[in-house]
């Protein structure tokens, strides 16, 4: 069973009144409704994904909820979590992370919290220690660099064990020669932290292409440091689709240059990804 582990979905915007500024790239606008993943999930032979609301949507989760609710057992979702001063923060979280509900993962986004405040704030603190409550896992993008939230999150995993964490994009690493590598490797201390080997076409090289080759040997780090079982693949559709295509993109972790064994492609391309969320695809 092949399963994505990141991506995204939006209505189009004949159909939606978007925010100023929150626009969806034009020559995406069109194909990006759950509709169309549909689509490229067949080509490709992705059985199912796990939904991340995306930003342009921001807390808005009806669209997302509604691909879930007509899909289930096809895909799983990841909700926003909303940190800003007078804003949903646990309580809003709570009603989204509801028993047999279809959003069973948060993402936290550290450009959301008010300037000056850290993830390890109340609010982060208390939406963090729900996730683990309810058994979601939370997803962290430090899409301005690992280096300023680091400490943030080994903090919240020292303080709240139980809950799991799924580090987006590679932590949004570049290669092993980032300084921010051993920032990210260093997370695989905390038991309950795995990593999305995910949408590599933004962590590869500048003016590469598919299959990122550059991208291997952090694919082969991750295996070796997390291991085997923390490590699940994502392609960041629809944004892939103007880069290598989704159905490259589920291609890229057998031909990236990682090696991986029978079983770890088994294990990256689905089976972790089953296991983390049991019961999730049918």
């Amino acid at each position: 069973m092949k399963l994505d582990a990141h991506l995204h979905v939006w209505p189009s915007p004949s159909a939606y009144d978007y925010a100023p500024g929150k626009e969806p790239p034009a020559d995406l606008a069109e194909n990006s409704t759950f509709q169309a993943l549909l689509q490229q999930c067949e080509r490709a032979g992705v059985h199912g994904a796990l939904i991340v609301q995306p930003i342009n949507l921001m807390y808005d989760h009806v669209y997302v909820a509604e691909a879930l609710r007509a899909h289930p057992g096809r895909f799983v979702g990841c909700c926003l979590a909303d940190p800003s001063v007078g804003g949903g923060g646990a309580a809003a979280l709570g009603d989204l992370l509801v028993p047999r509900g279809p959003f069973r993962a948060v993402r936290f986004n550290p450009g959301l919290w008010p300037k000056g405040e850290r993830m390890t704030n109340e609010a982060g603190k208390a939406m963090f220690a729900l996730a683990g409550e309810r058994g979601a896992l939370v997803g962290f993008m430090c899409f301005q660099g690992l280096h300023l939230h680091v400490e943030d999150i080994k903090d919240l995993c020292a303080e709240f064990p139980e809950t799991r964490v799924l580090m987006d994009h590679f932590g949004f690493t570049k290669g092993v020669e980032d300084p921010n590598w051993p920032a990210l490797l260093s997370l695989a201390e905390f038991p309950q932290v795995s990593v999305k080997a995910s949408a590599h076409f933004r962590v590869g090289k500048e003016g590469e292409r598919w299959p990122y080759a550059s991208t291997g040997p952090q694919l082969r780090g991750l295996l070796d440091h997390f291991g085997p079982d923390r490590v699940v693949w994502g392609s960041d559709f629809p944004y892939v689709e103007t880069q290598c295509g989704y159905e490259r993109a589920s291609l890229i972790a057998e031909n990236c240059g990682a090696a991986l064994s029978v079983l770890e492609a088994e294990a990256v391309m689905g089976g972790n990804l089953a296991r983390m969320f049991p019961g999730a695809w049918s």
